[in-house]
């Protein structure tokens, strides 16, 4: 499992458990925030940052 494979399936258990015990319009939202606030905090990035963390995941992969 990669180094984020253990978050990701900490955040689907998550998301499952908010989906059965919280209301439906409130579990819906975290899951949009959990999905959205990853996605906004990459654009915030200026290009030679976006740039170097590709690289970074180019050497991992390899």
């Amino acid at each position: 499992m990669s180094h984020r494979g253990p978050y990701i399936a900490a955040g689907i258990v998550v998301a499952i458990v908010a989906l059965i015990v919280l209301p439906s319009w409130i579990a819906w939202t975290i899951v949009a925030v959990a999905i959205g606030l990853p996605v906004v905090a990459y654009f915030a990035l200026d290009r030679s940052q976006r740039r170097r963390l590709h690289r970074i995941r180019r050497r991992e992969i390899r």
